[in-house]
């Protein structure tokens, strides 16, 4: 039998708000999804978070510098 473990981490995104634009948040989920280990992420403007779903231990750093790859300067500059 085949188990998977995923875990859910919902981050708060600095200046993550209903006044970024879609572009922005297609290039978080974008870069985020691409991080090893990374299934599933979910932006939500309205909340100011980024909903991360693993499948196994993923390094908040290594969101953190998902997030900044994103390029978004309207969103973090």
């Amino acid at each position: 039998m085949i188990t998977v473990d995923y875990s859910l981490t919902v981050f708060r995104v600095a200046h993550l708000s209903t006044e970024t634009c879609e572009a922005c948040a297609d290039a978080i989920r974008v870069a985020v999804i691409r991080v090893p280990g990374v299934v599933g992420v979910d932006v939500n403007k309205a909340g100011g978070s980024l909903s991360v779903l693993t499948d196994g231990p993923v390094p908040a750093s290594l969101i953190d510098e998902a997030i900044d790859e994103a390029g978004c300067h309207g969103l973090f500059g």
